[in-house]
Protein backbone atom coordinates (compact mmCIF):
# COMPACT_ATOMS: atom_id res chain seq x y z
CA UNK A 1 0.00 0.00 0.00
CA UNK A 2 1.29 3.52 -0.77
CA UNK A 3 0.37 6.82 0.48
CA UNK A 4 1.13 8.36 -2.79
CA UNK A 5 -1.57 5.79 -4.48
CA UNK A 6 -3.76 6.58 -1.69
CA UNK A 7 -3.28 10.45 -2.25
CA UNK A 8 -3.78 10.10 -6.13
CA UNK A 9 -6.57 7.92 -5.30
CA UNK A 10 -8.73 11.02 -3.14
CA UNK A 11 -7.47 13.45 -5.90
CA UNK A 12 -8.97 11.66 -8.62
CA UNK A 13 -12.25 10.59 -6.80
CA UNK A 14 -12.77 14.26 -5.75
CA UNK A 15 -11.76 15.35 -9.57
CA UNK A 16 -14.53 12.50 -10.46
CA UNK A 17 -17.02 14.17 -8.50
CA UNK A 18 -16.32 17.34 -9.45
CA UNK A 19 -16.78 16.51 -13.36
CA UNK A 20 -20.15 14.26 -12.61
CA UNK A 21 -21.45 17.38 -10.97
CA UNK A 22 -20.65 19.17 -14.14
CA UNK A 23 -22.16 17.09 -16.12
CA UNK A 24 -18.98 16.37 -18.33
CA UNK A 25 -19.28 12.27 -18.66
CA UNK A 26 -15.86 12.08 -20.62
CA UNK A 27 -13.82 13.60 -17.65
CA UNK A 28 -15.49 11.93 -15.19
CA UNK A 29 -14.85 8.13 -16.45
CA UNK A 30 -11.31 9.40 -17.65
CA UNK A 31 -10.71 10.81 -13.56
CA UNK A 32 -12.86 7.29 -12.38
CA UNK A 33 -10.49 5.33 -14.24
CA UNK A 34 -7.20 7.04 -12.91
CA UNK A 35 -9.07 6.43 -9.28
CA UNK A 36 -9.50 3.09 -9.73
CA UNK A 37 -6.23 2.37 -11.16
CA UNK A 38 -4.71 4.20 -7.95
CA UNK A 39 -7.16 2.59 -5.52
CA UNK A 40 -6.24 -1.25 -6.65
CA UNK A 41 -2.37 0.05 -6.55
CA UNK A 42 -2.94 0.99 -2.78
CA UNK A 43 -5.14 -1.79 -1.79
CA UNK A 44 -9.01 0.11 -1.65
CA UNK A 45 -10.43 -2.67 -4.09
CA UNK A 46 -13.81 -1.55 -2.50
CA UNK A 47 -13.10 1.80 -4.10
CA UNK A 48 -11.47 0.32 -7.67
CA UNK A 49 -14.86 -1.57 -7.71
CA UNK A 50 -17.24 1.41 -7.27
CA UNK A 51 -15.34 2.96 -9.71
CA UNK A 52 -15.65 -0.28 -12.38
CA UNK A 53 -19.15 -0.15 -11.32
CA UNK A 54 -20.23 3.56 -12.35
CA UNK A 55 -18.34 3.45 -15.61
CA UNK A 56 -19.78 0.16 -16.76
CA UNK A 57 -23.23 1.25 -15.84
CA UNK A 58 -22.75 4.27 -17.59
CA UNK A 59 -20.66 2.62 -20.99
CA UNK A 60 -21.26 -1.06 -21.30
CA UNK A 61 -18.62 -0.86 -24.11
CA UNK A 62 -16.23 0.86 -21.78
CA UNK A 63 -12.43 -0.84 -22.19
CA UNK A 64 -12.92 -1.56 -18.34
CA UNK A 65 -16.01 -3.02 -18.94
CA UNK A 66 -14.06 -5.65 -20.65
CA UNK A 67 -13.00 -7.39 -17.08
CA UNK A 68 -14.37 -7.76 -13.91
CA UNK A 69 -12.54 -5.77 -11.88
CA UNK A 70 -9.55 -3.14 -12.12
CA UNK A 71 -7.30 -5.83 -10.42
CA UNK A 72 -7.66 -7.99 -13.50
CA UNK A 73 -7.39 -5.63 -15.86
CA UNK A 74 -3.81 -4.12 -14.83
CA UNK A 75 -2.62 -7.65 -14.42
CA UNK A 76 -3.37 -7.77 -18.61
CA UNK A 77 -0.44 -6.77 -20.48
CA UNK A 78 -3.72 -5.90 -23.32
CA UNK A 79 -4.42 -3.23 -20.78
CA UNK A 80 -0.84 -1.19 -20.17
CA UNK A 81 -1.38 0.90 -23.22
CA UNK A 82 -4.84 2.55 -21.92
CA UNK A 83 -3.40 2.79 -17.96
CA UNK A 84 -0.21 4.63 -20.16
CA UNK A 85 -2.82 6.92 -21.95
CA UNK A 86 -5.26 8.08 -19.30
CA UNK A 87 -2.16 8.57 -17.02
CA UNK A 88 -1.02 11.14 -19.75
CA UNK A 89 -4.21 12.54 -19.22
CA UNK A 90 -3.73 13.83 -16.51
CA UNK A 91 -0.61 13.27 -13.38
CA UNK A 92 -1.53 13.19 -9.73
CA UNK A 93 0.38 16.80 -9.85
CA UNK A 94 -1.68 18.04 -12.63
CA UNK A 95 -4.65 17.62 -10.21
CA UNK A 96 -3.78 18.52 -7.59
CA UNK A 97 -3.01 22.00 -9.60
CA UNK A 98 -6.61 21.72 -10.96
CA UNK A 99 -7.91 21.01 -7.34
CA UNK A 100 -5.74 24.38 -6.81
CA UNK A 101 -6.99 25.99 -9.60
CA UNK A 102 -10.89 25.35 -8.25
CA UNK A 103 -10.35 26.99 -4.96
CA UNK A 104 -10.71 23.45 -3.70
CA UNK A 105 -8.14 21.41 -0.84
CA UNK A 106 -7.44 17.83 -1.75
CA UNK A 107 -9.52 15.67 0.43
CA UNK A 108 -8.61 14.70 3.64
CA UNK A 109 -7.99 11.29 5.90
CA UNK A 110 -9.10 11.41 9.49
CA UNK A 111 -8.61 9.20 12.78
CA UNK A 112 -12.33 8.59 12.06
CA UNK A 113 -12.50 7.82 8.54
CA UNK A 114 -9.75 5.70 6.49
CA UNK A 115 -8.80 6.45 2.37
CA UNK A 116 -11.02 4.04 1.52
CA UNK A 117 -14.36 5.57 3.75
CA UNK A 118 -13.46 9.17 2.05
CA UNK A 119 -12.69 7.59 -1.65
CA UNK A 120 -16.06 6.00 -1.32
CA UNK A 121 -18.00 9.32 0.24
CA UNK A 122 -16.62 10.90 -2.99
CA UNK A 123 -18.13 8.58 -5.31
CA UNK A 124 -21.33 7.32 -3.43
CA UNK A 125 -23.38 9.96 -5.68
CA UNK A 126 -21.91 8.73 -9.14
Amino acid sequence: MSDHNERAMLIFAQLASVADRKKQSIGRDRFLVLTGITATRAGWLDVADRCHEVITGCSEKHIVGHYASFAEALRDDEFQPFVRQVEKFCSMERAEHLLSEMGMLPPMVSETQSAGDVGLALLEPL
